[in-house]
């Protein structure tokens, strides 16, 4: 395979998850914080315990865009999701044994085990499934989902969350969001790294009871090389209602070692730098 297709695999397997993944960062980070004056006429609110989502998220590089939209479920009481990502067919024939057409991968989460069902591989190992046992390192930020499911149902939270991290605010009053009337906030931050900054740009849209509702990020990609520019959205509906996420049965799934996929995406992310 060449550098220039290896370079992306790490993206690719990572921007599926991007439109929920920031959203959730963003939530589980506020899920402790205060409430604001904004909200302060609301009852107390309660944590979300299930919520359905859709996502669209694209990075961009200095040629080409990659771009995948999914849906899933979450159930926070159970630390379970599932989710399912559709790569257009310039990202899937990177995939070991994929074509030059669009493929559906699905992922379940269920404890401390991811599982992925990617149609590619089936015929190179021989089962549907590969499952990843997550180590306790990083199950330690599974806690995040509990932040998660708190933030969702008390949007108010994200607010001042970002405000408190020196992002301006700006009210982009009320419009209809995903069929549902909403309330919406946008947020500029300014991103510090190596070589200068860039400027993220979010918003969040909740509904009468303050459940989020949708939220969206956008971050330009710099002037340094290699720099990746990220734009996502995720969409909520059905907070509560009853969500059903099925693990795959074991003659189904074949297991990697965590220490092998950290490795694969180490030596991605290498060449990456480099390219």
């Amino acid at each position: 395979m060449s550098r220039t297709k290896t370079k992306w695999l790490p993206i690719v397997a990572t921007v599926g998850v991007i439109g929920v993944g920031t959203t959730f960062g963003l939530a589980g980070s506020a899920g402790a914080s205060s409430r604001s004056a904004r909200s302060a006429h609301l009852d107390a609110t309660t944590a979300v315990t299930t919520t359905n989502f859709s996502f669209s998220a694209s990075v961009s590089g200095p040629t080409s865009t990659v771009t995948v939209t999914g849906t899933g479920q979450a159930d926070f009481t159970n630390h379970a999701a599932s989710l399912s990502v559709d790569l257009p067919a310039g990202v899937a024939k990177l995939i070991p044994g994929g074509s030059a057409a669009p493929e559906v991968i699905n992922a379940v989460l269920s404890g401390g085990t991811v599982y992925l069902q990617v149609p590619s591989l089936a015929s190179l190992i021989g089962v549907p499934w590969i499952s990843v046992t997550l180590p306790t390192k990083v199950l330690a930020h599974a806690a995040i989902l509990t932040k998660v499911a708190s933030a969702l149902g008390d949007v108010n939270a994200i607010d001042s969350f970002a405000q408190a991290h020196h992002a301006t605010a700006t009210s982009l009053g009320t419009a209809m969001v995903d069929g549902v009337d909403a309330t919406g906030t946008k947020f500029v931050a300014t991103l510090s790294h190596k070589g200068g900054g860039r400027t993220l740009t979010a918003s969040v849209w909740a509904d009468s009871s303050d459940q989020l509702v949708q939220a969206n990020v956008s971050i330009p990609s710099g002037a340094t090389k290699g720099s990746l520019g990220v734009t996502a959205t995720a969409n909520f509906t059905g907070d509560n209602a009853p969500v059903t996420i099925t693990v795959p049965p074991s003659s189904e799934v074949r297991m990697i070692p965590y220490s092998t996929v950290a490795r694969l995406l180490q030596k991605g992310g290498h060449r990456t730098h480099r390219a």
